[in-house]
């Protein structure tokens, strides 16, 4: 598939447009202190985990929609004069909490994030913002640079990965972001991350924001991947889609129960392990190989629920 990823055309710095067009990712800026003590409140109100071998928690995979949608909001509030400082002609489709709760099964697994809107016209970005240090400690995000521009622009939790045969390899390459408490890494979604154990005694606390251009369409990919060669359906979601669908957790691989087909496109080949080493070599990705991110032993916890 030939295909060239589009510029962030909400960001607007075109220097921070070129280094996530260039890498994947940047940290910058920083929301400060008031706004990290009213978002580290709305954390303490209404979260009360139980989960004493450690895990991941997602708002989006709330069933709770009133919840979701309080999360939203609120982190919203705070954070949308910063934001119109930074970007423009943008929608805000998610805010949401990501909490890593300490523990032998608190690692996130190499992933990119799925598709959320037309690759071939627009580029989707995110937000990743700790409330506190992070650090190979309490597990932090972890990268692989320029990885956004290899890999295909149809990515569903319906169907594999493409690089579910290397996953060892990829996580070779990835660099581990120490960062501030209140620092703005902004990411391309199709950049291939990850995060770590927490070994910390406290809950890792991050707000995630997904920005998409105010006239892009809210859309997801699935496959029927028990047919042979089935085309990846693309489905076109109403707007408030991130906030009311109840299928992110229970039922996530399930063929969508609303939305409308507007295309099908073929299923794209895998990639192989060699022809991402040679983009590699070719983009000048160096291997981090570091020790605690490449042996991999660990079970990932999902915590479906905040209280």
């Amino acid at each position: 598939m030939k295909w060239t990823p589009q510029k962030h055309s909400i960001i607007r710095s075109e220097t921070t447009r070129e280094k996530i067009h260039e890498t994947g990712y940047t940290v910058e800026g920083n929301i400060g202190v008031e706004n990290i003590k009213k978002l580290y409140a709305l954390y303490k109100e209404l979260h009360n985990f139980n989960a004493p071998q450690g895990g991941n928690f997602y708002s989006l995979y709330s069933d709770d929609i009133v919840y979701r949608k309080k999360v939203h909001d609120s982190i919203g509030a705070i954070l949308y004069p910063l934001y119109d400082k930074l970007f423009m002609e943008y929608k805000s489709v998610i805010n949401s909490f990501i909490i890593k709760v300490p523990g032998p099964q608190s690692e996130f697994t190499l992933h990119q994030d799925s598709t959320g809107l037309d690759e071939m016209k627009y580029s989707p970005l995110s937000l990743w913002i700790p409330l506190q240090d992070t650090n190979m400690q309490n597990g932090t995000l972890c990268m692989v640079p320029k990885s956004h521009r290899f890999f295909h622009p149809y990515r569903g939790i319906s169907y594999a990965s493409p690089f579910h045969r290397f996953e060892d390899l990829l996580r070779s390459y990835l660099v581990p972001l120490d960062l501030k408490a209140g620092d703005i890494v902004m990411f391309d979604n199709r950049t291939v991350h990850y995060s770590h154990l927490n070994n910390s005694n406290t809950d890792r606390v991050v707000v995630m924001s997904g920005l998409f251009p105010i006239n892009a369409k809210i859309e997801m990919c699935y496959r029927d991947e028990s047919r042979l060669n089935s085309p990846i359906e693309i489905y076109e979601m109403e707007e408030d889609f991130l906030l009311t669908n109840k299928a992110f957790f229970n039922d996530c691989t399930a063929r969508p129960s609303r939305g409308n087909v507007v295309r099908n496109v073929p299923a794209v080949s895998e990639k192989s392990m060699y022809e991402f080493m040679s983009y590699a070599a070719a983009n000048e990705i160096v291997q981090t190989n570091i020790e605690k991110l490449v042996n991999i032993g660990h079970t990932m916890n999902i915590v479906s629920e905040p209280v």
